[in-house]
């Protein structure tokens, strides 16, 4: 069988997935998702719980969803691409990944990839300048390398995970191919609408203002049957109250935290009374507001340093039909690491999984209906099966 991965929020399931995942079963014969879990990359809660997203993918026409741990989703884009390419690596029956780009040119962003795996010392040394002068990091490697790669290339949000995918492969070693798919239509911040077609962004918006979405999703979002939207802003006075108890030598320790920002964030937290004003409050030119935003996620759910990892500790699987079961059952026989479909059997000691067990429980209280923000949500579901 011709497998092909995804590395993946779906944070909404759209119909550009969808054509995504239809160009890539023109040559192969199953698609995995590797899905963000809770949270999502750009330090935000996802906008409904995992199990309902991957019930969106299934019907979307992917095989089987496999959550994406907090601790790479959470994160910035070489340690979220390294997660999931890890984990396609470690099923070992993946012969594909395909990625979505702004270039939709494989070659282009082959290229880029390997002269950013092998950065030589000049570039280095022209980062480090810009970053000690206050330019963030990504804008300080774009100027780096404006001789050698197309700007787009490392300022597009798609174009810069699909290099991180590739780099990935290239320090894995390994053998799977990776294919591109050039963005359709809606771009990833896009806020038109193109007939059908709309950014993930876009529908967000669009279900905050409790506008219909059924013409831009490939199902019928009532027969998902989830709660929607999540809002992170049902955190505010637990976000700012945990920052409030905690010392610098706590937030040294949290995922990302790194040159002193830590005595902005606390001092910050003093001054603010929301998620969004406490971002406001640290935001400077040398960090992204996505990596603030998840600095204090990760505060809020324990994502300390120590818990992150290039090689998964475990794969969880979120949801499958009959297709997605075949693989399972090949992948179980392939697999490096521990595959779990049932919470109650997985016995290892794993801080990957609890972490990822207190990333649900936090944000189950973003849900919109009080009433449903039950805990410990990662331990009483079961897989979705579709048939």
């Amino acid at each position: 069988m011709n497998i092909t991965g995804i590395i993946t929020e779906y944070n909404i399931f759209h119909n550009g997935h969808k054509y995504q995942i239809d160009e890539i079963k023109k040559h192969s014969d199953a698609v995995i998702a590797v899905m963000s879990g809770s949270f999502v990359q750009r330090g935000d809660v996802a906008i409904t719980d995992k199990w309902s997203r991957a019930k969106m993918a299934l019907s979307g026409g992917v095989d089987l969803v496999i959550e994406l741990p907090v601790c790479y989703a959470l994160n910035a884009a070489p340690n979220f691409a390294t997660g999931g390419i890890n984990i396609l690596n470690a099923l070992g029956v993946v012969n594909n990944i395909c990625f979505g780009s702004e270039s939709g040119s494989i070659d282009e962003l082959m290229s880029a990839a390997e002269l950013l795996e092998n950065e030589n010392s000049e570039i280095s040394e022209k980062i480090k300048k810009y970053v000690m002068g206050g330019m963030s990091y990504p804008n300080a490697l774009t100027k780096a390398y404006s001789a050698l790669i197309p700007s787009d290339i490392l300022s597009e949000p798609n174009n810069i995970l699909a290099t991180e995918y590739i780099r990935a492969l290239i320090r894995s070693d390994s053998k799977i191919k990776p294919m591109t798919v050039k963005r359709h239509k809606a771009g990833y911040h896009d806020r038109n609408l193109y007939q059908n077609i709309a950014s993930a962004t876009k529908l967000r918006e669009m279900k905050r203002n409790n506008e219909n979405i059924n013409d831009f999703i490939p199902y019928k979002l009532e027969d998902i049957n989830c709660d929607i939207p999540y809002d992170i802003s049902n955190l505010d006075s637990a976000i700012i109250s945990k920052l409030r108890l905690m010392t610098a030598e706590d937030l040294q320790n949290i995922s990302e935290v790194t040159e002193g920002i830590e005595n902005r964030i606390l001092s910050s937290a003093n001054m603010s009374y929301s998620f969004e004003t406490l971002v406001e409050n640290v935001k400077n030119k040398r960090y992204t507001t996505s990596k603030i935003r998840r600095m204090i996620i990760s505060a809020l759910i324990g994502f300390t340093k120590d818990i992150y990892s290039p090689m998964p500790q475990y794969i969880r699987i979120l949801g499958m039909n009959k297709v997605g079961m075949t693989i399972l059952k090949q992948a179980k026989d392939t697999c490096k690491v521990p595959i779990i479909t049932k919470t109650a059997d997985f016995k290892e000691q794993s801080p990957q999984f609890n972490l990822d067990v207190r990333a649900t429980n936090i944000a189950m209280l973003c849900n919109p209906i009080p009433t449903h923000r039950i805990g410990n949500a990662d331990l009483k579901k079961s897989p979705i099966i579709m048939k």
